[in-house]
């Protein structure tokens, strides 16, 4: 049995819905990051496409770059080169392959989906949301996706302890629930959950023990109010299509995973877990939006938002007329050396791409399809757009170098007929979500009638705020 909804469409009590009423502005809320996984130097590309590259011209982890690097892996076995492989996906949060990747698209998104904390029919449930921590220090804050709602809440939306609780160390890695909590933490939507509009408040702990970067942890979410069958509430997940692979295609499923634990009503017996980052929920895969803070400032997390890759009505189709880019403005200098780019050819040909200072192209190549790939994959009663990820080495790896505090496109351009589908998520910059957790550096754009505007996937022809991303990565040099 699963306890979790997924809605993709623009339909009352869908996250379409909860989107529009989440752009009229709500407030904000917080929450820790940790994991661990197998490290891997497995080059193998899940490509059907060709790659070119030509002539010249956090991500997840820790704000900034003062954070001591952890990483399992042998410095012998780090990837040095210009794209860093992403193997079976079993890099670590610490690793030194995941902090060289710069990019929204570390994490992509098909879409959204709840999980109740509180009572569910006849079963008690509880949520886990497991990060390996990237940072060290008191953990201050947690900032979640709540939503209210026919479907997603109850009453007064309970009374939500969170937990830190340390990992079990089991193969399984599930928390410890008979530990001692490491810092402790309370919200109460109360009358903003009569409201019904997302809610992304502060929860602000009490931190009885630090965190520590490399170490597994698990914010655990349970409802102790006193009539949970009345009153409790849902934390929202981003989550793509078990054919589109988990959403990060290089970070472990361990490292920022969602866990659901599950017992009779009443019942004193351990919780029975289902990991929904591991193991698909009705043809989907979870991670937690979350955000940590610690009392020093330090911060990690992924705060996607919402997703465009709803097929027809958001999803982009582009071509030699529709061309887009990803505009970056980094704020410190930073030398690339690889690309990756996930996308679909629905009309077969070339994908040209650029890096470009203003009108100076720095770099360029193309990805080629010989046939068609795009699909349109079933999610309850909405499609979803099939993706593959690309991936080119910038300058044959010698790459190009990113100044701080100037911008930088990365531009993709069909060439003659070819079309391409292309699906963007908000990063939750709109909503109390900082950096690294909102990816803040770049934002989409494409051009309509000559002119580049951000992106708003539910209204192509108008320009939209500057919280919109494409799946793109950039990998810095080795």
């Amino acid at each position: 049995m699963t306890n979790c909804n997924t809605n993709v469409g623009k339909k009352p009590h869908s996250h379409s819905y909860i989107y529009n009423s989440l752009r009229k502005g709500i407030v904000a809320l917080a929450i820790p990051l940790a994991a661990c996984g197998v490290h891997t130097d497995d080059d193998t590309a899940h490509l059907n496409t060709k790659t070119v590259s030509s002539h010249a011209p956090n991500t997840l982890a820790t704000q900034g770059d003062s954070t001591p690097a952890q990483t399992t892996q042998a410095p012998g076995r780090r990837q040095t080169k210009a794209v860093v492989s992403a193997g079976s996906g079993n890099h670590a949060l610490t690793s030194y392959e995941v902090r060289r990747l710069y990019g929204p698209g570390v994490f992509r998104q098909d879409a959204l989906a709840n999980t109740i904390v509180g009572i569910n029919g006849r079963r008690e449930q509880i949520v886990s949301n497991r990060f390996r921590a990237t940072i060290n220090g008191h953990l201050s804050t947690a900032r979640l996706y709540w939503q209210p709602g026919r479907g997603y809440s109850a009453g007064n939306g309970g009374n939500i302890r969170l937990r830190l609780m340390p990992d079990d160390g089991s193969g399984a890695h599930r928390p410890n629930m008979s530990a001692t909590p490491l810092a402790t933490a309370y919200f109460t939507p109360g009358s903003a959950a009569y409201r019904g509009n997302p809610i992304f408040n502060d929860a602000y702990f009490s931190s009885q023990q630090p965190l520590v970067a490399g170490r597994i942890y698990h914010l655990v979410l349970d409802n102790i109010h006193p009539e949970p069958h009345q009153n409790y509430i849902s934390s929202n997940n981003a989550i793509t299509h078990e054919q589109n692979d988990r959403p990060s295609r290089w970070v472990s499923s361990v490292d920022w995973g969602t866990l659901r634990g599950s017992r009779a009503v009443g019942s004193s017996d351990a919780f029975t877990w289902s990991d929904y980052t591991r193991n698909a929920s009705n043809g989907n895969y979870y991670v937690p939006i979350l955000q940590l803070t610690t009392a020093d400032g330090q911060r990690q997390g992924m705060a996607n938002m919402e997703s465009g890759a709803v097929d027809p009505g958001r999803i982009f189709t582009v071509g030699a007329e529709q061309p887009i880019r990803e505009r970056f403005r980094p704020t410190r200098e930073r030398r690339v050396t690889g690309l990756s780019f996930a996308t679909a050819a629905s009309v077969a040909g070339t994908l040209q791409w650029r890096i470009l200072q203003g009108s100076n192209v720095l770099a360029s190549g193309q990805f080629t399809t010989d046939a068609p790939n795009y699909t349109a994959l079933q999610a309850n009663a909405n499609r979803v757009g099939k993706v593959f990820w690309h991936d080119a080495e910038i300058n044959g790896g010698q790459g190009v170098t990113l100044a701080a505090g100037q911008t930088y496109d990365v531009e993709f351009q069909p060439q003659g007929q070819s079309q391409w589908k292309v699906a963007d998520f908000y990063n939750g910059s709109l909503h109390g979500f900082s950096w690294p957790a909102a990816f803040t550096e770049s934002n989409a754009q494409h051009r309509v009638n000559g002119q580049w505007i951000n992106v708003d996937h539910f209204n192509h022809t108008r320009a939209g705020k500057i919280e919109a991303n494409w799946p793109v990565v950039l990998h810095m040099a080795p």
